[in-house]
């Protein structure tokens, strides 16, 4: 009898754990009561874009970030590479700064909108030499053509 509750409370934590660390991550974005039903969809998507981006820094994969960009992007790495690039060469310069920054982990951590602009700020935390260390990543996005586009990407 005592090791079925002991079980049962083993599974319950974690369990109860797994369930935060899914959702937990939620808490970046705040939901609100939209006016109209076309509002909550606009935003909705703005929200998928972002969490599709945060699964690219996330996991390494470019794919996921350069899906969203216009034919256009401002990008600043740590002030080495900056400026406005096509999304070829965007693409390249996220590539590099992933290959050399191997991702431990990455999470947004605030964000803000408006009617056509959409900003998030996360923590890009990564693993070299046996260090972790991070960097602050700071994504914008303008709503052009019913789309949400990434504008610019900060990393400092």
């Amino acid at each position: 009898m005592k090791k079925a509750s002991i079980f049962a409370i083993i599974v319950f934590t974690v369990f109860s754990l797994l369930h935060h660390n899914i959702y937990g991550q939620d808490n970046w974005w705040k939901d609100k009561k939209y006016k109209t039903e076309s509002d909550r969809i606009k935003y909705s998507g703005c929200k998928k874009v972002f969490i599709d981006i945060g699964e690219g820094f996330n996991y390494g994969n470019v794919y996921n970030i350069v899906a969203y960009f216009g034919n256009e992007v401002y990008i600043n790495i740590a002030s080495e590479d900056k400026g406005y690039y096509s999304s070829d060469q965007a693409k390249y310069i996220l590539d590099n700064f992933l290959n050399n920054f191997p991702v431990y982990n990455f999470k947004w951590r605030n964000s803000s909108k408006s009617e056509n602009y959409a900003f998030a700020t996360g923590k890009f935390k990564y693993k070299k030499n046996g260090y972790v260390s991070s960097f602050d990543i700071s994504v914008s996005l303008n709503y052009i053509d019913e789309s949400w586009l990434i504008d610019q990407i900060i990393i400092n």
